[in-house]
Formats: C-alpha cells, sequence, structure tokens
C-alpha cells in the first residue's frame, strides 16, 4: 500500500489535470457501455422487421456513441499523458535532491551502481504504472463495472455466472501478483549488482589490467547477469498464466451466453437484441479484464522498483542545519577542537579525545602513523561527518551553530583524490564560484603553477581535462585542484597531501605563491614533505587516534620521540632532494 499511496501522491501533483482525466474517462464509459445496448436493438430490428427508421436511428446512436467514446477517451489519455510524464519528472527530481542532500556517510554504505540503478532504471520500471496504470488502470475498473451492471438489467441469470468469473480472474491477478513481488525486486537488485560490476570495471579498469583479473571480473559479471536473466525469465513464467486464462473466462461467458440465449430465443425471437447486447458487453469486457491483469501485475513491478527508490527518498542525512544555526557573517579562521571523539561506525572510534588550538592565519601541519586519524580531523570541520563527543569550534563558535553551506563556502579544501568533472579546464577551476571572472581563474591557476601549461594548450582554458581529468597529468589534476580551492578565496585552507604528485621545484613555486597569497589564512596540511612540515607554525602528532605531541618543529625535535622518528624517515626517503628542500626555508 506504501507504493500504491505513493502513486497516487504523484498522479495529485498534477490535480487538475487528474480531475479532468478522471471526468473524461467517466463520460468514455458511459458512451462505451451504451454502445452494445444499440448494437442490440438495430440487430433485433432486423430480426422484427422494424421499419427502417428504427434501423436507421439505432445505428446513427452507434456511431455517435463511438465517436463520442473516441473524443471523450483521447481527451482523457492527453490529460493522462500530462499527469504521468509530471509524475516521473517530480520522481526524477525528488531522488536527485534526495542524493544531493544526502552526507559522505550515506555514500560510505551505499553501493554507487546500486544509486546509480535507483535513480535511472528503477524510475524507468514505473514509468509503465504512472502512464498506462493511470488511464488504462482507471478506465478498465470502470468498464467492468459498466459491464457488471448491464449484466444484472439485462440478464440476471447470465449475471451469476458473469460475476464469479471476474472474481476468480482477479483471484488469478492477485495470485501470480504475490508470485511476481519478489521475483521483481530480485530483477531490480540484481540489476544494481549488475550496474555496479559495470561501473567498477570501468572506473577501475587501469586496476583490472595491471593484475590481469579481467577473466575473475567477466566471471563476476557473468553470475550477476545470470541472475538478472533467471529473474527475468521466472517473471514471464507466471506472467504468462494470466492472458490464456482471460480467453478461456471470455470462452466459457461467450458460451454461457450463447446457450442461455438460445433457450431464450426459442421461446421469444424477440429477445435476440438482449443476446446480441449481451454478446457486445462480453467482447466489451475481454479488454478491461486483460488490461486489469497487466496493470495489477505493471504495480507490483513497480512496486518493486518503488520499494527500492523510498530507500533513498527516506534516507535523512547526518548532517542538518540545526534550527538555531545562523549564517556566517566573516571568519577569521580560529579553529579548536575540544575533547574530540569520533568514529565512522559506533564500534571503533578513530579519534580519541583530540585537543588543539590553531589561532587566525597559521599554519598546522599533521603527522601520524598510517589510521591515527589525519583525514578524520580535516573531515570533520567543514562538518562532512558529525563528531561523537566534544566539539570544534571556528571563531569561538561551534561550527554546529552555523550554516552548513556557509561553513563549507569559507573551506577551502584540496584532497589527496582529486575529481574533475568532464568539462574545460576554466569550468572546473570556478567550479565552486558560479560568478568567477577570467581574471581570476587565471591568478588561481597562476598561483598553482598552473598557467603556463594551459596557455601551452590549443585551446587554453577551455580545453577539456575528459572525464575524471583523464588527459591530465597527476600533477595537473592536483595543481588544478588547488586552483579551484584558492578562487573562493577561503579564509580556512585544507591541503591534504596536495602536493605528493609534483616536483620539488614545483612545489617550491605553488609554496611561494600560497605564503604571499594566502596571508591571514588558516591551513592546515597533510604531508610527507618535510620543508613544508618545518615551515609549519604548529605541527600536530597523532597515534592511535590521539594526540601524542603538538609544538613547532623545533620544540618536538628536541622532546617527541615520534616526530623525531617521522621526520628522520622522511628526511632518509628525500635526502636527495635535501638542497632544494632547504631552499623552500
Amino acid at each position: 500500500m506504501n507504493s500504491l499511496r505513493m502513486i497516487f501522491k504523484y498522479w495529485l501533483r498534477s490535480r487538475t489535470y487528474f480531475i479532468l482525466e478522471f471526468t473524461y474517462l467517466v463520460i468514455s464509459t458511459v458512451f462505451y457501455m451504451l454502445t452494445p445496448v444499440f448494437i442490440g436493438r438495430m440487430v433485433g430490428g432486423l430480426q422484427s422487421n422494424a421499419p427502417i427508421k428504427a434501423f436507421l436511428f439505432n445505428f446513427s446512436m452507434v456511431l455517435l456513441f463511438t465517436s463520442l467514446h473516441y473524443v471523450s477517451n483521447r481527451a482523457a489519455r492527453l490529460r493522462g499523458a500530462e499527469v504521468s510524464s509530471r509524475a516521473v519528472y517530480h520522481l526524477r527530481t525528488d531522488i536527485s535532491n534526495a542524493i544531493y542532500r544526502q552526507s559522505f556517510s550515506y555514500f560510505d554504505k551505499t553501493e554507487t551502481g546500486q544509486l546509480i540503478s535507483r535513480a535511472t532504471s528503477d524510475i524507468e520500471e514505473t514509468q509503465m504504472i504512472f502512464g498506462m496504470g493511470l488511464t488504462v488502470g482507471i478506465q478498465s475498473a470502470l468498464q467492468i463495472g459498466g459491464v457488471i451492471i448491464g449484466f444484472v438489467f439485462f440478464n440476471l441469470l447470465l449475471s451469476l455466472i458473469l460475476i464469479p468469473t471476474i472474481g476468480a480472474s482477479l483471484l488469478l491477478s492477485y495470485y501470480i501478483a504475490k508470485k511476481l513481488k519478489p521475483i521483481f525486486l530480485e530483477t531490480r537488485e540484481s540489476f544494481g549488482d549488475l550496474t555496479n560490476t559495470i561501473r567498477e570495471n570501468i572506473v577501475g579498469a587501469d586496476v583490472v589490467r595491471m593484475f590481469s583479473t579481467q577473466n575473475k571480473e567477466r566471471q563476476k559479471f557473468l553470475t550477476n547477469n545470470k541472475r538478472f536473466y533467471d529473474a527475468s525469465v521466472a517473471s514471464v513464467k507466471y506472467n504468462s498464466l494470466y492472458l490464456p486464462a482471460i480467453y478461456i473466462i471470455i470462452g466459457v461467458m461467450t458460451i454461457s451466453n450463447l446457450v442461455i440465449g438460445a433457450f431464450r430465443f426459442i421461446e421469444d425471437p424477440r429477445t435476440l437484441g438482449i443476446i446480441v447486447t449481451l454478446q457486445s458487453y462480453i467482447i466489451a469486457l475481454s479488454f478491461p479484464l486483460m488490461m486489469f491483469g497487466q496493470i495489477l501485475l505493471a504495480y507490483i513491478q513497480a512496486d518493486a522498483a518503488l520499494t527500492r527508490v523510498r530507500e533513498v527518498l527516506d534516507s535523512t542525512p547526518d548532517i542538518n542545519d540545526f534550527p538555531d544555526a545562523s549564517p556566517i557573517e566573516s571568519v577569521n579562521g580560529d579553529i579548536i577542537f575540544d575533547n574530540v571523539s569520533f568514529g565512522y561506525t559506533p564500534d571503533h572510534r578513530i579519534l580519541k579525545n583530540v585537543s588543539f588550538n590553531i589561532p587566525s592565519g597559521k599554519t598546522l601541519a599533521i603527522l601520524g602513523t598510517t589510521g591515527s586519524g589525519k583525514s578524520t580531523i580535516i573531515n570533520l570541520i567543514p562538518r562532512f561527518y558529525e563528531v561523537n563527543e566534544g566539539s570544534i569550534k571556528v571563531d569561538n563558535r561551534d561550527i554546529r551553530e552555523y550554516l552548513v553551506k556557509d561553513l563549507r563556502k569559507n573551506i577551502g579544501i584540496v584532497s589527496q583524490e582529486t575529481y574533475l568533472f568532464n568539462k574545460s579546464i576554466a569550468e572546473n577551476i570556478a567550479y565552486g564560484k558560479d560568478d568567477a571572472t577570467k581574471d581570476e581563474i587565471i591568478e588561481a591557476s597562476k598561483i598553482a603553477n598552473l598557467h603556463d601549461f594551459i596557455i601551452s594548450l590549443p585551446k587554453g582554458y577551455d580545453s577539456i581535462v575528459g572525464e575524471r581529468g583523464t588527459r591530465l597529468s597527476g600533477g595537473q589534476k592536483q595543481r588544478l585542484s588547488i586552483a579551484r580551492a584558492l578562487l573562493i578565496k577561503p579564509k580556512i585552507l585544507i591541503l591534504d597531501d596536495s602536493t605528493s604528485s609534483v616536483d620539488v621545484e614545483t612545489e617550491y613555486q605553488i609554496q611561494k605563491e600560497l605564503l604571499r597569497i594566502m596571508k591571514g589564512t588558516t591551513t592546515i596540511i597533510i604531508t610527507q614533505r618535510i620543508s613544508t612540515i618545518r615551515g609549519a607554525d604548529y605541527i600536530l602528532i597523532l597515534d592511535r587516534g590521539r594526540v601524542v605531541g603538538f609544538g613547532d618543529h623545533d620544540e618536538l625535535i628536541e622532546s617527541n620521540v615520534l616526530y623525531k622518528q617521522i621526520y628522520q624517515t622522511l628526511y632518509i626517503k628525500q635526502k636527495s632532494n635535501i638542497k632544494s628542500e632547504e631552499g623552500i626555508n
């Protein structure tokens, strides 16, 4: 019933058109039900040698009602097309909005292929019920009701046969639908897994070929494809039961009408008209009976898809604006972590009672062993995730007191994994600022030491970067990401190993420009470059989610054993570039 309510909810998004369509369908059904009456009178009149005028009148009424049925039915279908198209349009919009509003944790738990499947093919599966289900479903119900009324009026005995047979067809529909529901759900789930397998093989094509695991991935695809095939075949197996059963029901009704009608005709030849009228009703009944069953099956199929769609629509984001959250008028950039504890799952804490303070305009370098929580800290500042305990403050106010969009507009982030859109270089740099000017784009690219490369391209800033930036090198993608973050002129800049793919000289140029342009900006850096570490105002040392050191280089090299070990390890790894690195300082 949840899916049925959902279907009506989206139909009623176009309430006026829905009411008009229903009205036209009622009018169309009246004309549809009256037509057999005049067909019976016309044939009965021929048998009883009625005047030619009566024949012509009845014939004219048949033509009139048929024409009016066509006109009103077409009007209903036009209104229905508007209602169904708008319903699917609103459903697509709602699911895309639901995806946009989700927090980072949602995508941690949800497979991308399944999400794509729900937003595309699952929506496609609902189009039949939103379209044909509205016009044909309502029309079939009205016509079945009209035929039952006609039979009761003209022949009560035959109606006692008709009503149970219609009931039997509906029970058969229910039985088939009940069997098909889990099969259709399996169809949608297997198709989602199939989509996810294809996506992984496209996105991870280089890894698959690097390890020569094409056969393994092909087998995974074949397994999911077989699941989808088996579910599709099973659905056809049950679906094929319905139409032959309807033909049998129509045949039984026809034979019953002819047999009973023959006895009545022998007793009274004037009943021929009624026999023809009833036979016309039986013929008229065949279409709505077939369609009603198909609509019920379409509903079950849509129910499986809508069940999956509702899971997305009903998902609530973990990160929301608090009721008393306020806009940010200006940001200085003071950051305070006050006994912050956090875990991506309830039973495993990544950070444990982390506390530190970064004054505005200062630079913090974060060091630590693998899995110590470095990236987690920078994910918490923009509220990508919510802290479990403690608080994070910006300018001495809990970040939960700010509007999320305002908080993030003041934070520039350059992550390890740079994602670029298949657009021009200029569009990618200006992604976070719609009104960015060409001069601002160029300035940001110069700071990121990217401008000379861009102008060397045939189309310059209009060059397309390719899907996920495949036409750029790793270092070029990182520099473009830096330019994108700098363009919004953030008061807090987060660099997560953002120069790991560039050479030492390029990093030197970027660092020099950053020092010049980012004065007064609070900067947090996760890096493996010792020159950057030594140049930071503060260094935070993490070990297993706890703060084990905080201070500048000189303080920590003398007093902190873990820092000294990390620093010496990095120094050895980079000693071939020591002279270049020392030049930064």
